[in-house]
């Protein structure tokens, strides 16, 4: 016979693997081609990416960024793939951030154990950037946040380098070992809109989460194949709830939103597969480019039904996929759940399924935050109640019935006045008191009718 516990551990099981083919399989089914493959550079000497480490799109100028990091050089093209420009002479570079308010690109140097600074509009070098205090060895990732503080991923000191844009040392997170706040050969670095630290544990094969001020939170997978683990994971980008992983020993993306749990998994795009993915980058408009090394090719690929959540949720609706937008807006994160735009979402989809209960589930929600809208919500509240007390008259007790057409009264709905009135003159014996009633008016009725004949009779 099977253990409670161990049916509790099957059915976990079961559910996380259900929940893995059904929304992971949507994600992929939504990624069916490359949008665009960037492979050659205008070089008669050296024509072709070797092994692409890192990619950028540039605020401002939209120029691609692209640290070729066999070929030692940073190639700069447009949004089709034509090259504007090289820069040769660098020694390993692995990483970039671009500062749009002083023009400058801080490109990490991993063979030269550096930052490079460049000229954010002519790229050309214009010096090395040196952080007080801090001897670097084999620098790989990069991060800017809102506050412009930069986050070095120090591979081989194993830890997070946190600074100003001066060189002042802000903090450092981390150090070699094995545990929670302690790494191994660490890669990629990003910061979400909270301020927490997302940094990829290359060889502990998890991705870890810190605060803001480097404390740990929780972890991202484990070493292996499986859907929820990980097998040396290279770099981490994290834009509003969405969280990308190159995952570079299974050759794949993993997505997740920012509470940890899994949305999907791309290995490979229409025929097409990737190949020890590294560096991300996710531009203004929702692509995502990706440095797929093991290809020497940088691929753009449209991830906008997850970068703009809203506007791909909407669109489902308008072509009445109910179901797909119950499951694709199950991933949603509670905070952005509570926004007056998605509940209202929510709210049309459950009114198009003619789900009562959840259509006030939704309408009382909004009349609570969307202040904006209130009035709206509380008449289409007073409606709702209105309709599910009608509803209920053959099945709820009339106590019940009664509560529902209060609500709608509260709500401002005039029409429920004569049914509350005469649902609480039903509780009150009404129905025998009616025929009582009714039978006096009737008597009533008479005498007048004799009275007036009398007094037709007299007249005569």
């Amino acid at each position: 016979m099977m253990t409670g516990k161990k049916l509790n551990w099957y059915l976990t099981g079961f559910i996380t693997f259900f929940m893995v083919v059904v929304i992971g399989s949507s994600v992929q089914a939504q990624i069916d081609k490359i949008e665009m493959s960037i492979e050659e550079v205008t070089d008669q000497k050296t024509p072709y990416l070797n092994y692409p480490v890192a990619v950028l799109v540039q605020e401002g100028s939209d120029l691609v960024l692209i640290c070729d990091w066999a070929n030692d050089r940073l190639v700069i093209t447009d949004q089709n793939g034509k090259t504007q420009k090289i820069v040769p002479g660098l020694e390993g570079p692995v990483g970039m951030v671009y500062d749009s308010m002083s023009n400058r690109l801080y490109l990490t140097e991993q063979k030269a154990n550096r930052i490079r600074i460049l000229d954010g509009s002519t790229f050309a070098p214009v010096g090395e950037f040196k952080i007080q205090g801090i001897t670097l060895n084999e620098p790989r990732g990069l991060w800017m946040d809102e506050d412009r503080k930069i986050y070095l991923v120090d591979t081989m000191n194993s830890r997070i380098v946190v600074f100003d844009q001066d060189g002042n040392l802000i903090r450092t997170i981390g150090k070699e070992g094995m545990g929670d706040d302690e790494f191994y050969y660490p890669r990629g670095v990003s910061v979400d809109s909270q301020g927490r630290i997302w940094m990829t544990d290359t060889l502990h094969h998890t991705v870890k989460v810190f605060d803001p001020a480097g404390n740990y939170l929780f972890r991202i997978g484990k070493g292996g194949s499986g859907p929820d683990e990980l097998d040396r994971p290279r770099y981490v980008i994290v834009k509003d709830e969405t969280v990308i992983i190159s995952d570079y020993r299974n050759n794949r993306l993993k997505i997740h939103n920012t509470q940890g749990e899994l949305i999907g998994i791309v290995d490979r795009i229409g025929g097409d597969y990737l190949l020890n993915p590294e560096g991300l980058w996710i531009d203004s408009n929702g692509y995502l480019w990706v440095a797929d090394s093991g290809n020497n090719r940088i691929v753009k690929l449209d991830m906008t039904f997850l970068m703009n959540r809203e506007a791909y949720l909407a669109s489902l609706l308008s072509k009445d996929k109910i179901d797909e937008f119950l499951r694709e807006a199950a991933s949603l994160s509670p905070e952005k759940r509570q926004l007056p735009e998605l509940s209202a979402l929510f709210y049309t989809a459950y009114q198009k399924k003619d789900d009562l209960e959840n259509m006030i589930v939704e309408a009382e929600n909004l009349w609570m935050i969307d202040e904006e809208n209130r009035s709206t919500w509380s008449e289409e509240l007073g409606k709702l109640y209105y309709r599910k007390a009608t509803l209920s008259r053959a099945t709820q007790p009339a106590s019940i019935i009664k509560d529902f057409y209060r609500k709608s009264i509260q709500y401002g709905y005039k029409k429920a006045y004569i049914p509350y009135v005469w649902t609480s003159f039903l509780m009150l014996g009404g129905s025998n008191l009616f025929l009582i009633i009714l039978l006096v008016m009737l008597l009533v009725l008479l005498f007048v009718l004799y009275r007036i004949r009398i007094a037709r009779t007299r007249r005569w």
